[in-house]
């Protein structure tokens, strides 16, 4: 493996549960509290893990956490640890994100961003290290972590295709995403049938797809991406929490 590599690798996986969707108004769509883990692999390889949890509170407050970390036979080479927190509002007018905080820590670097949203001003102030600015932000506008579970909702309401977008590092970036199919997988936490989604956009170098399983309040259940440089990642349901099931 090639050393200039090495940090790289849990980097461009850990982007794959981070990229998904941000949604701008959600109707009566509904998610639980649950949680559940995910496996990062590049070929054959185990590059690391992540474990995601949401809570959801009577008033509708949300407080959504992922944590990343890399296989302990590649602890040595890869000790980057990523953290990534959500907190809001989440009812029936959509999901208002509050506060996001993003905090990746290893042998070479650390990185820390807190984003703080002002629904009264339609602003997020962003801290990112030891720079702190100001920026307009459209109705709708989500964090990185929370498009995640605006994708969830918004395909429970129907949704085939959206334009998405998300406060990202000082920036309003902008999303694509169409369903493009249906098909079952096999995944370490069993068999899904799932809707298929790729992003509208990318490069003929960079792919991504994403498998939604609708028993699951369609939880991205599997994420590929191919990157520019030709390498392939996938992240793969392993365990989740029973609430997450929809009653049949």
């Amino acid at each position: 493996m090639n050393r200039r590599h090495r940090p790289a690798l849990l980097a461009g996986a850990v982007w794959l549960l981070g990229c998904v969707l941000l949604v701008p108004a959600l109707q009566a769509a509904s998610l639980p509290s649950f949680a559940a883990t995910f496996k990062i692999m590049r070929g054959s390889l185990r590059l690391g893990t992540t474990d995601i949890s949401l809570t959801v509170e009577g008033n509708g407050d949300y407080r959504y956490e992922s944590h990343t970390w890399p296989s302990s036979w590649i602890s040595w080479l890869v000790k980057e640890d990523l953290r990534e927190l959500s907190r809001g509002i989440m009812d029936h007018a959509g999901i208002r994100p509050l506060f996001y905080r993003y905090h990746r820590s290893g042998r070479r670097t650390t990185r820390t961003a807190e984003l703080t949203f002002d629904w009264r001003t339609s602003t997020v102030v962003n801290d990112v290290d030891d720079s702190r600015w100001e920026m307009t932000i459209p109705a709708g506008t989500l964090d990185k972590l929370s498009t995640q579970l605006g994708m969830m909702r918004e395909l429970q309401n129907g949704a085939t295709d959206k334009i998405f977008a998300v406060a990202d590092g000082g920036k309003l970036k902008q999303y694509a995403f169409q369903v493009i199919g249906t098909e079952t997988v096999e995944l370490p936490a069993g068999r899904f049938e799932t809707v298929k989604l790729n992003r509208v956009g990318d490069s003929k170098e960079k792919l991504t797809y994403i498998w939604c399983a609708p028993e699951l309040h369609y939880l991205p259940v599997r994420i590929w991406q191919r990157k520019e440089d030709q390498s392939e990642y996938v992240s793969e349901l392993e365990s989740f929490s029973e609430s997450l099931r929809l009653a049949k």
